[in-house]
């Protein structure tokens, strides 16, 4: 699965394909960029190496330390275009989702059928794994409704789209729909373990005046071990998405895990924290999507920034600790020091701040990114002699 991209147009090996010899010299040389979404590891000996020597991450460096203005805090594009777009690539790699996202895909198969080449139908890759949940469907960033055999009943577009959901599963079946009209598949076609969109499109010059849609959905994503109630289930919660990649195949494949103190921090990642404008959400949580192009070492720190925590190696096993708060146990007094206290008073002028923004993917208006309201600390501001 590392940087293994799926075979496209080969419909008999649609699942994956052998690596590309350009490829492998790209990861060897550790030639590496970030991408949509949380980014996951490569498995080159780059990222190894990366991650043995540096991997007691903190979230607090990270988050306030500079970075490209083409990275997200997760390693990728910031920007809902790096999400909510189709890629036309042969060598596109797969992407894996942790939580709830808006995303669209890897297109991996073209076909037209029908007199004068009526019906277009494609295969939009959304992970490259199961999903929990496909949900509502995007055409051009408005949601349609789709009947009981997959047409799309909104206008301009009543019965002209059909999609089908697949969700990726190990008993997954060839989609029979397209199973009935292609002229290049059979039952082999299968995709297990693969969740995608099969869309087909009706030619008509009014419903498709400006080319064709683009489509995305909602999808809820990977299943991963709780190791409180040994069972593998759905869930968004930062402690267990950190356990589940450094377990899976495609990240650090490693199962030396500390279940005790993961599911301490899990237990504080599902803590309620109340809202200003009502209502709870849970404390930690990691919504986005993750690639198979991006460093091991990369992809823990980022996710360090989800929880406030630190990950590190300690007695064998990975443990990790989440930001809450702990009772001291003991008050350190001078007689504790091994030597004078030092006290650097001078700040960077690069490092101060006295107002914080960003940015997040708005659930509440198509999960396209948005600015958060921004934190302007006046006393700070009158400090700085009223310079932002």
């Amino acid at each position: 699965m590392k940087n293994q991209p799926y075979n496209v147009l080969r419909h008999r090996d649609w699942d994956a394909a052998p690596r590309m010899p350009a490829v492998v010299g790209t990861a060897i040389a550790g030639a590496i960029t970030g991408v949509t979404g949380i980014a996951i590891g490569a498995g080159v000996s780059y990222a190894i190496g990366y991650v043995a020597t540096s991997l007691v991450t903190s979230w607090a460096l990270k988050a306030l330390s500079p970075k490209p203005p083409e990275l997200s805090s997760f390693g990728g594009d910031t920007s809902s275009r790096g999400i909510l777009v189709n890629q036309k690539d042969p060598l596109s790699v797969h992407d894996f989702v942790y939580g709830q996202v808006r995303k669209g895909g890897a297109i991996t198969y073209y076909e037209t059928t029908g007199a004068d080449n009526k019906f277009l139908h494609q295969i939009i890759v959304l992970a490259g794994h199961e999903l929990e949940e496909i949900g509502d469907i995007y055409l051009n960033d408005e949601v349609v409704t789709l009947d009981g055999s997959g047409f799309v009943t909104s206008d301009p577009w009543n019965s002209k789209i059909r999609i089908n959901k697949h969700l990726g599963t190990d008993s997954q079946a060839a989609d029979a729909d397209l199973l009935a009209e292609s002229n290049q598949i059979d039952a082999n076609f299968r995709g297990r373990g693969i969740a995608y969109l099969y869309v087909r499109y009706e030619y008509d010059q009014d419903a498709f005046p400006n080319g064709l849609p683009l489509v995305t959905a909602t999808v809820k994503g990977k299943k991963v071990y709780d190791p409180r109630t040994t069972t593998t289930a759905y869930s968004n919660n930062a402690a267990l998405c950190v356990r589940d990649f450094i377990t899976s195949a495609y990240g650090l494949s490693d199962d030396q895990i500390d279940d005790t103190v993961f599911s301490a921090a899990a237990n504080i990642c599902d803590e309620n924290v109340s809202l200003t404008g009502g209502g709870t959400e849970k404390k930690y949580t990691i919504n986005g999507i993750t690639r198979a192009d991006i460093n091991y070492g990369d992809v823990l720190t980022d996710m360090m920034t989800a929880c406030a925590g630190s990950l590190f190696w300690g007695a064998g096993l990975w443990k990790l600790t989440v930001g809450d708060y702990t009772a001291p146990t003991k008050t350190l007094t001078l007689d504790d020091l091994r030597s004078q206290i030092t006290l650097a008073t001078r700040v960077n002028l690069r490092d101060q701040f006295n107002i914080v923004k960003g940015t997040f993917n708005d659930a509440s208006q198509r999960w396209i990114v948005t600015d958060y309201p921004q934190v302007r600390g006046a006393t700070f501001v009158t400090e700085d002699g009223g310079q932002e």
